[in-house]
């Protein structure tokens, strides 16, 4: 039996990434790191955002990620820097004047 597997049925700590998987959209999830960096994998319907802290209960694994349940949120400050992040990205519409032949 690998670590991973070990872990089933243990509580974790995560840190929320902004980057996801590349099937995390289809699949309605979430993508963290541990605190002994281990990839884990859980459902988007938190509230959690990138920069914030979840507590998970591991609940599947595989040889290369663990897949939990979310049971705390903890907002952080990189949770609220990414949101003001965000806000900050909306461009703005530039009006450029359209050239006239005199």
């Amino acid at each position: 039996m690998g670590v991973n597997q070990r872990s089933i049925g243990t509580n974790h700590r995560a840190l929320v990434s902004e980057v996801e998987g590349r099937r995390d959209a289809a699949r309605s999830r979430l993508t963290g790191k541990t605190e002994d960096f281990r990839l884990v994998h859980f459902d988007a319907t938190s509230e959690a955002r990138p920069g914030d802290f979840v507590d998970l209960t591991i609940t599947d694994a595989s040889a290369h990620y663990l897949i939990g349940n979310e049971t705390a949120h903890i907002k952080t400050r990189g949770g609220d820097a990414f949101a003001s992040s965000l806000a900050q990205a909306t461009p703005q519409p530039l009006l450029l004047g359209i050239p006239t032949v005199k």
